[in-house]
């Protein structure tokens, strides 16, 4: 069925983030001149100091790691700066920006499944994808797709009259169903419950502690600990939580069950920022985009049928990039999304994974979704991200990221990143969860600049045109040293600059 997008904005990019004062004492081109504040000043600081070759340079062994404290604007935009020139490990944004100067490149549809994401805000409002062919508010499915008033995207996590929030973790709801243990034989029950039961004493013990406390004296941050960890006693341990039944109505673990869901993309401001704040990130990056926000993320663990039916809704609705900053540690139905993800291999869409912050080897321990079943790679439209930080030294690696030599592909700026929450705010937040848009803005700047690269020519450039890292890192959760080279299968850093340079050669043989 053919459809008609629409993209209501001027073009972006990084250019949300530039400030009236640069604009005024600075010649500056016409695509950020039309920026809007207030990250403003952070695109201004990296376009003002950009300088950059013809050529993609990859080896960093001359490279002296930067010992000086970052000024608080420098902080704001480290994931942006060039390793050589700032001796900081940032993907090079303004290089890449230099190089498209003068270039034309075509509008390309990303499309974002997470949270609940604030299309209102000032920074973002321009950027959704816009359905045409429906009309907002008439009840009707006018294009037929199954979805009804999805003129702004859709949201998996309701009904026609509520939004759900909370969820159970995976492993809560699989030990309260323990008879999926007869299915498939894919969990030991006994094994399950044990750690089920571990995870859960732990928090209602630390939980209990916190509830006697007096609040209102300690500070922000324990009061926001305390918080996750009233979420998790509440919610995401609780074998009798069934959010579901209250506040959808589907059976989870029936695929044909697929009549629900709702267009409030939204949700609820005041509680849900990350799918925001990434949201953000991947704007501030591409650009020619237009994001299509898919509700689809709990505050716990995701649903496989959510997750499944999301990628093909993106794939079905002209997607060619999609982001997904989520993950857990057991799946109910990998089989559902592992479908889906084929499909958009088919389709020609690029997925781009956040690698998950537990601190392991996810060679070794399962991680949710994933493209790898039995050993074997389903597809080869995954790009899965592990998170950096900004000193390029045996720190590297984010302590929090997961790695792995054969199922994490590169890393990306990921701790301590700036970008946009709702409510027109802005802030710092951190995980893998920020570091793979950053990866899908660079694929959406290549998809946009060099249309005829296929998802599996645009997933190989940005493997082979990262940074290297010539010495060894602490591997997080230990003490121990290793190779960067172990804790990916490509060993590098994502960079934009040399990736659009691999993408223009590669499309001249094309």
């Amino acid at each position: 069925m053919s459809k008609k997008y629409q993209c209501k904005r001027q073009p972006l990019g990084v250019s949300i983030f530039l400030s009236k004062y640069f604009r005024q004492v600075v010649n500056i081109p016409c695509f950020i001149a039309r920026a809007r504040e207030p990250l403003c000043l952070i695109a201004a600081l990296i376009f003002i100091s950009s300088c950059t070759t013809l050529r993609p340079i990859t080896d960093t062994s001359d490279i002296i790691y930067k010992q000086a404290a970052l000024t608080e604007e420098e902080v704001k935009i480290w994931p942006f700066m060039d390793i050589r020139k700032d001796s900081i490990p940032g993907i090079n944004l303004y290089g890449a920006y230099d190089f498209l100067k003068n270039r034309e490149g075509i509008q390309i549809i990303a499309g974002v499944i997470d949270s609940g994401i604030d299309i209102e805000h000032k920074d973002l409002k321009k950027n959704v994808w816009i359905n045409d062919d429906e009309i907002s508010g008439n009840q009707v499915d006018d294009d037929q797709n199954g979805y009804v008033d999805d003129t702004l995207g859709w949201n998996f996590l309701g009904n026609k009259m509520y939004d759900m929030l909370y969820a159970p973790y995976a492993i809560s709801r699989i030990v309260a169903r323990h008879e999926y243990n007869q299915r498939k034989g894919i969990y030991n029950y006994d094994s399950l419950l044990q750690e089920y039961e571990m995870r859960s004493t732990q928090v209602g013990e630390q939980y209990a502690r916190f509830t006697a406390l007096d609040m209102s004296s300690v500070p922000e941050g324990t009061k926001k600990y305390f918080q996750h960890l009233e979420a998790q006693a509440m919610y995401h341990y609780n074998l009798y939580y069934d959010p579901r039944e209250v506040y959808i109505g589907d059976d989870p673990h029936d695929w044909s069950d697929q009549d629900y869901g709702n267009p409030n993309i939204i949700g609820f401001k005041d509680k849900e920022s990350h799918g925001t704040h990434v949201t953000g990130i991947l704007a501030a990056i591409s650009r020619n985009e237009t994001i299509i926000p898919i509700r689809t993320i709990p505050d716990g663990d995701e649903y496989d049928k959510d997750v499944a039916l999301a990628i093909r809704y993106a794939v079905d609705n002209g997607a060619k990039v999609v982001n997904m900053s989520f993950g857990k540690g057991y799946s109910e139905h990998a089989d559902w999304v592992q479908e889906a993800i084929q499909y958009a291999a088919v389709k020609d869409v690029l997925l781009i994974h956040a690698a998950g912050n537990d601190q392991k080897n996810i060679d070794l321990e399962d991680n949710f979704p994933s493209d790898n079943k039995d050993g074997v790679e389903i597809a080869n439209n995954v790009i899965t991200v592990g998170a950096t930080t900004r000193y390029f030294n045996e720190k590297l690696v984010s302590e929090f990221s997961n790695y792995g030599r054969q199922n994490v592909d590169i890393f990306a700026p990921g701790s301590h990143i700036y970008s946009t929450l709702p409510n027109n705010e802005y802030g710092f937040q951190q995980g893998t969860s920020m570091a793979a848009p950053a990866v899908a803005g660079v694929a959406v700047l290549i998809r946009s600049y060099y249309p005829e690269l296929t998802a599996i020519h645009v997933k190989k450039i940005i493997m082979d045109s990262g940074i290297e890292v010539p010495f060894k890192v602490i591997v997080p959760g230990t003490n121990e040293m290793k190779p960067f080279t172990e804790l990916c299968q490509s060993g590098r850093i994502l960079n934009a600059y040399n990736a659009l340079l691999m993408a223009h050669k590669i499309s001249k043989g094309i």
